[in-house]
């Protein structure tokens, strides 16, 4: 079926091409609003700056498709193959995107506000400036695998208030993107790039962030109960205020990190870079601090009670009122 085909039954009125063979089809600028492609074959074809919004394109194969500017608003794609389409600058503002493959899937400057991204596969895929605002990603193990974001090039990206409970973002790239209350409870974010990311009120509790880059990212009132945070990059991190207990910060590098006010009771510092670290009135009980360097920290109002110290090197550490792991109160 032929471009013309298609669009002079549609303009007749006729809305269902289930299973239609549309490979290579130019529907460039074509209002398709609500038409029903359900299983059909577009791999490759031109659909830049269509209206394909309210359209059921469920199971069908969309596969390096040209999508760019197209209005998908809303429209069911559920099981759909879209690896390495391209969908810059793409509405899927509402889509119902659940179990499709977006592998390698250029997404540049999407809107993805409120879709259902559950169990999808990004893999590879390229976000840069791409809003995810309210999208659906969270985890159901009886229907969904976690969402597969695995090295995706999320930079600069909005995931406010996103739910990626579970989801792979391993080696992914997410410097300088904003995840203000999003959801990465139990994630595996190991290796992946985070520098300058804004992670306000974030929920990271048992992710695995170990080897990560958080190079001078804010993440005040950050909730990261026991996260694996080993061999990662806090360089000049804002984490006033950060929920940490139970966290495993070995072999850690957190130099000029601020960490006022945080609770890292029980915490593991173990051989952590912790130079010139503000931890003003912060919570260490029982925190491991074994050949960890806090040359310089500021430990003000620390409350060391039970912690492990001996070994850890103290040089010019400020504990003026600090209460030691004796119980002791510094003066």
């Amino acid at each position: 079926m032929d471009s013309s085909e298609i669009l002079k039954r549609y303009r007749a009125g006729e809305t269902q091409f289930k299973g239609a063979n549309l490979r290579n089809v130019n529907l460039k600028g074509a209002d398709l609003i609500g038409i029903d492609l359900t299983s059909a074959d577009l791999n490759s074809a031109n659909l830049v700056m269509a209206y394909l919004s309210r359209g059921k394109l469920y199971g069908a194969n969309l596969f390096s498709a040209k999508l760019s500017g197209a209005n998908l608003e809303r429209a069911d794609l559920r099981g759909a193959n879209l690896s390495d389409a391209d969908l810059h600058g793409a509405s899927l503002q509402g889509a119902n995107l659940s179990k499709a493959n977006m592998a390698l899937a250029n997404l540049l400057d999407a809107n993805l506000i409120g879709a259902d991204l559950r169990g999808v596969n990004i893999s590879g895929a390229c976000l840069r400036g791409a809003c995810l605002r309210g999208a659906n990603m969270r985890e159901e193990k009886r229907a969904y695998k976690p969402a597969n974001l695995r090295g995706a090039d999320l930079r600069g990206a909005d995931l406010r208030g996103v739910n990626l409970s579970g989801a792979d973002l391993s080696r992914a790239d997410l410097q300088g993107a904003n995840l203000t209350e999003t959801n990465l409870r139990g994630a595996n974010m190991e290796r992946a790039k985070m520098s300058y990311a804004v992670l306000k009120g974030c929920f990271l509790t048992e992710a695995n962030l170990t080897g990560v880059s958080f190079l001078e990212a804010v993440m005040v009132g950050a909730r990261m109960e026991r996260v694996l945070l080993a061999e990662a990059d806090l360089s000049g991190a804002n984490m006033r205020g950060v929920l940490l207990p139970d966290a495993k910060l070995d072999r850690a590098l957190l130099t000029g990190a601020d960490l006022t006010n945080a609770n890292l009771n029980r915490a593991d510092l173990t051989r952590a870079i912790m130079i010139d670290v503000n931890l003003t009135n912060a919570q260490l009980i029982q925190a491991h601090f074994t050949k960890s360097d806090l040359t310089g920290a500021n430990l003000r109002l620390a409350n060391l009670s039970e912690a492990e110290i001996s070994t850890a090197n103290l040089l010019n550490v400020n504990l003026s009122g600090a209460t030691m792991p004796d119980g002791e109160v510094q003066p």
